[in-house]
């Protein structure tokens, strides 16, 4: 469902014009990063023309994401919390959401970091990136609540619910659930009426029932995407309990961010010691 699509006449040309290639939609899905080419975001409307998956994890982010990488949309996925972590801390310091080592991207899906004491839902910030990126495209992307709720409590064989739990401050497995319903019901009601006034900027996708189609009529008129595209990644059955425990996110600080740095200053500093003793 596209909320009011806009007047479409005399549309520019898409912005990702000469990174869409046929090879793309044939390639493996890992193998996709490494065929993609840097992005270079020059003009405003690059700059403010962003992608923005706005619903929860467990709802297709994975197969949004490759979606948009076969489109030859450079796209960034989780990133190991990095993604929520930057756009909280940039809005708190009153720095654009991107500001920093995560505005490479056009596109954004699976912005959350969820550890044993903070829970990020990134999502959360969509009135933010709208103010400053307001040219972009938000996808709510949804499903039935009760099947969304089972996944994510299966999601890593139980450590994701239980991680959640820690940063929560609870104990139960139903307090957990308890919160995730009532984020859900709060977060579906207030992005679509905040969303209402603005023609042809959010889609609502439910993964079960929207067609493919429906993405790429919304997005056409800045990006060339294909349906055939559109596939299905992801599936919480199939994660490895294991790989997920070593994937788990990163625990991101402003201290740590600024470790390399400062490293590179004291090997600077260092070299120029050495070149004045010799």
């Amino acid at each position: 469902m596209i909320l009011m699509q806009p007047d479409l006449a005399a549309r520019p040309a898409p912005i990702n014009a000469d990174s869409f290639k046929p090879e793309l939609s044939t390639a493996e899905s890992s193998d996709l990063p490494k065929l993609m080419a840097p992005v270079r975001l020059e003009t405003r409307r690059e700059r403010t023309t962003r992608i923005f998956q706005i619903g929860f994890n467990k709802c297709g982010t994975r197969s949004l994401y490759r979606f948009l990488q076969r489109s030859g949309i450079q796209a960034a996925h989780f990133n190991r919390g990095l993604l929520a972590w930057s756009i909280q801390d940039n809005i708190a310091h009153g720095r654009k959401p991107l500001h920093g080592r995560i505005d490479q991207w056009v596109a954004y899906t699976d912005i959350q970091q969820v550890t044993r004491e903070v829970a990020i839902e990134g999502v959360r910030y969509f009135r933010e990136l709208y103010h400053y990126y307001p040219n972009s495209y938000f996808i709510l992307n949804t499903r039935d609540k009760a099947a969304w709720i089972k996944s994510r409590l299966a999601h890593g064989a139980g450590f994701y619910a239980r991680r959640y739990a820690r940063a929560l401050g609870v104990e139960s497995e139903e307090e957990v659930v308890a919160a995730w319903s009532a984020d859900w019901d709060r977060h579906h009601a207030e992005v679509q009426e905040f969303f209402a006034d603005k023609p042809g900027r959010l889609l609502v996708y439910d993964i079960k029932t929207s067609k493919p189609q429906e993405m790429v009529d919304f997005l056409s008129p800045d990006f060339l995407t294909r349906v055939e595209d559109f596939r299905h990644e992801g599936d919480t059955a199939n994660v490895d309990p294991e790989r997920y425990r070593g994937n788990r996110p990163v625990k991101h600080t402003a201290e740590a961010s600024e470790k390399p740095r400062r490293k590179k200053k004291r090997l600077e500093r260092k070299r120029a010691r050495e070149a004045k003793a010799t």
